[in-house]
């Protein structure tokens, strides 16, 4: 090879090695305008997602039986669809207190613009309502329909009675929607039936407070109007006004009939026009009734009444609390309808059935949510 030969092979090598260094070069270029947005944005502080915000407003006290179970439901209900309560979401309670506290026009307004000021200073994502006067009080005259509530344990027909924010039951058509309740007496008078094929009749008992007269109302018109078959004839609905009419009557039909259906009992009255501790109602009748109970609330049956079938706060926590979850992912709360969930407890008190001498068939034992061993002191 002459020297002029290896003089231009030596260059041509040069000019190689540099075009590849060159392309190299190019090469990570690319590579870092793909990677260094990537490499900036893991340099830049994680924010943690900010907690949604629940309320849940009550209608009655804290010590309702309802209320703690309803938390409860709620609480899972919203696991369900990913919401962990403190990681993903704060939630605050407020008790309007209207059934023992704060019972008059006045008093239960004002309850109700608390927990208007609430909502006004926290501004939850959703707010729950619990009972018919959160309903009534707060949720419906709310002008902010921005803000969403999901209702449980309703009585009435909110499509009637709040038309102008309730279009109809299959769309609301604003931001209130939620769960009925619906007392499943059918239900209950099936199963005590069942229990006693010989027995034929019932007495009904509430207090004269105006949710018991509303319940009373709905059970004439829901049930007594349209129910032709039921199991049990129903021989009187009795509401009294004061606790010595509510012994009274218990004592009168002891032997007039087969069982005993205690709706309400938290306004009866004293001789001096005080309201009686439901607590006090409710030990009273548990050791002077010999009628088997029908109650239509789960705690009826924890707290010593012999049975009660009902519907259930727990369930019914979980419904609303997973209607909650879709609304925070995005749901239109007008198009999510309102419904009777027939979500339903069955409970026996197994100490009040020893009292009346009553062994509850294993089959039935078998299908109820709580069987309660003891008689316990009423918790309100």
């Amino acid at each position: 090879m002459s020297k002029q030969t290896l003089i231009i092979f030596i260059i041509i090598a040069i000019l190689m090695i540099i075009l590849g260094m060159g392309y190299r070069f190019v090469q990570l270029q690319e590579i870092e305008k793909f990677i260094k947005p990537k490499i900036e944005a893991e340099k830049e502080p994680i924010r943690p997602k900010e907690k949604q915000k629940i309320l849940i407003v009550h209608s009655y006290h804290k010590e309702w039986g309802w209320n703690q179970d309803t938390e409860q439901g709620v609480i899972e209900g919203l696991k369900r669809k990913g919401f962990i309560l403190d990681k993903n979401y704060e939630f605050e309670k407020f008790y309007m207190d209207t059934k023992v506290t704060y019972t008059t026009e006045e008093q239960i307004e004002q309850r109700a613009f608390e927990a208007i000021k609430i909502i006004e200073t926290t501004k939850p994502d959703v707010v729950f309502i619990n009972d018919d006067n959160a309903l009534k009080y707060v949720a419906v005259p709310y002008p902010d329909e921005k803000v969403p509530f999901i209702f449980s344990g309703i009585n009435c027909d909110p499509e009637i009675v709040y038309s102008e924010k309730i279009d109809s039951l299959e769309k609301p058509g604003h931001n209130i929607t939620g769960a009925l309740e619906r007392f499943p007496y059918y239900e209950s008078f099936s199963l005590a039936k069942k229990i006693f094929p010989e027995k034929k009749n019932i007495v009904l008992l509430a207090d004269s407070s105006p949710s018991s007269n509303f319940l009373v109302d709905a059970f004439k018109k829901r049930y007594l109007q349209k129910v032709k078959d039921s199991p049990l004839e129903i021989l009187e609905v009795i509401q009294a006004k004061t606790f010595n009419e509510w012994k009274n009557t218990i004592e009168e039909y002891q032997n007039k009939t087969d069982f005993l259906g205690i709706l309400t009992y938290h306004q009866l009255r004293d001789e001096k026009g005080e309201v009686v501790p439901a607590s006090e109602v409710m030990m009273w009748t548990i050791n002077r009734n010999k009628l088997p109970e029908l109650g239509f609330l789960l705690f009826h049956a924890e707290d010593g009444f012999w049975s009660a079938v009902g519907v259930s706060p727990y369930k019914n926590g979980i419904y609303i609390g997973t209607l909650a979850g879709e609304i925070l992912e995005g749901k239109n709360i007008e198009n999510i309808a309102i419904k009777d969930a027939r979500l339903i407890d069955i409970a026996f008190n197994l100490e009040k059935s020893k009292m009346l001498g009553i062994e509850i068939p294993v089959d039935v034992l078998s299908i109820a949510t709580q069987v309660f061993q003891e008689i316990k002191r009423p918790r309100f």
